[in-house]
């Protein structure tokens, strides 16, 4: 099968979204190959729609039906680049996401380019969906039991893990969670965002049952919005944090109101890496 593919750079979380029309029931095994090492090689496969509300611009849905901050906002630097969006400094962009009800939008920027003739680099804002609630996990390790909040947005819940509260290895913890994911969650992905409060650091980790994938991920726009959404419902007060990961920064900012949190947005760069075909 040949499928055409933009791959794409929003803080090294190396994201393909395939622009050919494919059936769903074709989404795990395409993302599977495209994701493989020998082939396009990427962290997260996205799949572009039709949308199903007129004012949204196009539709991206993840290989696993998950919600993605990333690629959603590799889909609005896309649809920038190829022109499909009168942009000249900067725009506001409708989109659908799997896992998201409604439209999202994001507020894209120009910048310098890494290459004069490509045009390729954008700054993007996209609001997120807030998360429906906020509550502890209690697991055992080792015998011994811990408790981790779990942020639960739509499509996808984190768990928030302080890399001062936990003695057990990041490998150990992650396989525990994993297992007991259908424990705590319903949705069909999860994500660990192991957070060092002092430097502001989170390395993520990302896993879609769907599909199967556990990927250690350079950077995580759902995972830097629940840690925003977590440290607001914590402090009772309003968050902006630049958050650091592997792959660079992501800003996020989140507001709370009478203890609910009521907006969240993901700020990072995107980098249009590659457009071409895939054989699979």
């Amino acid at each position: 099968m040949e499928v055409d593919f933009v791959k794409i750079n929003p803080t090294q979380n190396m994201t393909i979204l395939v622009t050919s029309a494919l059936d769903r029931s074709c989404h795990t095994d395409t993302a599977e190959k495209l994701m493989a090492y020998e082939n396009v090689y990427a962290e997260q496969v996205g799949f572009l729609e039709k949308p199903e509300n007129p004012q949204a611009l196009a539709r991206l849905q993840m290989a696993g039906g998950e919600f993605c901050g990333n690629a959603s906002l590799s889909l609005c630097a896309y649809l920038v680049w190829k022109g499909r969006v009168e942009c000249k400094d900067s725009c506001r962009v409708p989109i659908e996401v799997s896992g998201a009800d409604g439209l999202l939008y994001c507020d894209i920027k120009r910048t310098e380019p890494e290459s004069k003739l490509a045009n390729n680099c954008f700054l993007g804002k996209i609001e997120m969906p807030v998360p429906e609630i906020i509550k502890e996990y209690r697991t055992k390790i080792d015998g011994k039991s811990f408790s981790f909040p779990v942020v639960y947005m739509p499509g996808i819940s984190h768990v928030i893990v302080g890399t001062d509260t936990v003695e057990a290895g990041e490998e150990q913890l992650v396989e525990t969670l994993m297992s007991d994911m259908t424990v705590f969650t319903n949705e069909e992905a999860m994500g660990v965002m192991f957070y060092d409060k002092t430097h502001c650091h989170i390395k993520p980790f990302v896993y879609v049952k769907t599909t199967g994938t556990k990927v250690w991920e350079r950077g995580c726009g759902s995972g830097t919005a629940s840690l925003g959404a977590y440290l607001a419902h914590v402090s009772g007060k309003d968050v902006v944090a630049d958050v650091v990961q592997p792959g660079g920064t992501i800003s996020v900012e989140a507001a709370i109101t009478a203890g609910k949190i009521t907006k969240i947005s993901i700020e990072g760069k995107i980098v249009i890496a590659a457009e071409g075909k895939a054989y699979l």
